[in-house]
């Protein structure tokens, strides 16, 4: 089933069970949901709770970055390097940027990039300038560049109004040997939505049987990463959930995703911050999804006619 008819169809049956009128218009573009006197709007399946500020600070890493620094919450070190063709006044500022001045591995990403789009992993410097150039080539006005870390679990944290709905991690995209296929064969039958394999692996390679190899950096689900349900007894649940907390109430956030990573080392840190929640492909794949997806929403669209 398609992402978006998987998140229609949670809405409507939340909606049935609720007894919310709902209809839907240009093409279901637009979903109005109607309680007593009520009507909400859904557009594009999102539900905007946010208020416009909370929402353009999300939409910037950086400064997502300095204010949740500026409130000690830990997070991944960002720089930032603006594009001087379109921000020639800010240019100034590439001066200190000195992550692409070493040989140490490096995340380039577009200061607006989601679902794992216009990201990076570099190592050598001519490598780190192409990818600089060709961001700004593509009209690109500002990049960040973070740290690589070697992280063990992605988490995700559902946040509502000051409270954390939900929480499951995220394993990077591997892969298990029969001694027979290569990592190639491997990756095409075993591992959905894979779009980039790790630049580091050897495709040819043909592991031995049961022997486990990491076929991919990026923890979106989007691009191949696994989805794994948790409980409360998980080690790092409370610490995920405080942290995940404080983020959401700094940014002046209603409903969001918080990414938080534990790295091997046991560090945590917040990796970045999501205004725009999506959770139809974690639906899609982890068993029990479409009901886990329900709940979430019937608890949304609580909050949609309280405010």
């Amino acid at each position: 089933m398609k992402e978006e008819n998987i998140t229609r169809r949670m809405i409507e049956e939340v909606c049935k069970e609720k007894g919310i009128e709902r209809t839907n218009l240009s093409y279901d573009w637009i979903i109005i949901l109607k309680k007593g006197k009520k009507e909400k709007k859904i557009v594009n399946y999102r539900f905007h709770l946010n208020e416009k500020r909370a929402t353009e600070l999300t939409n910037d890493k950086y400064a997502t970055y300095v204010l949740l620094k500026h409130y000690g919450i830990p997070i991944i070190k960002h720089e930032v390097l603006f594009n001087e063709e379109i921000m020639p006044d800010l240019v100034y500022a590439n001066d200190n940027f000195n992550l692409l001045r070493n040989h140490e591995k490096v995340v380039i990403k577009a200061n607006d990039s989601f679902q794992g789009k216009d990201v990076y992993l570099c190592e050598h410097e001519n490598e780190k300038l192409q990818i600089v150039k060709q961001l700004f080539e593509e009209g690109k006005d500002m990049l960040t560049v973070c740290p690589f870390m070697d992280i063990e679990y992605e988490y995700r944290a559902i946040f509502l109004y000051g409270e954390i709905i939900y929480i499951y991690k995220k394993q990077k995209p591997f892969v298990v040997g029969d001694g027979k296929l290569n990592l190639r064969q491997l990756i095409e039958r075993d591992v959905i939505y894979l779009t980039q394999p790790s630049q580091d692996i050897d495709l040819k390679y043909v592991p031995q049987k049961d022997e486990q190899v990491i076929v991919g950096w990026k923890h979106n689900l989007s691009n191949g990463a696994i989805p794994i349900l948790l409980d409360e007894k998980d080690l790092y649940y409370e610490q995920i959930k405080n942290m995940a907390e404080k983020a959401g109430k700094a940014l002046d956030l209603n409903y969001a995703t918080v990414d938080v990573v534990v790295t091997k080392d046991k560090q945590i840190y917040v990796m970045e911050v999501n205004s725009n929640v999506c959770i139809s492909k974690f639906c899609q794949i982890v068993p029990n999804g479409f009901e886990i997806g329900k709940k979430i929403y019937a608890k949304v669209i609580d909050k949609f006619f309280e405010n």
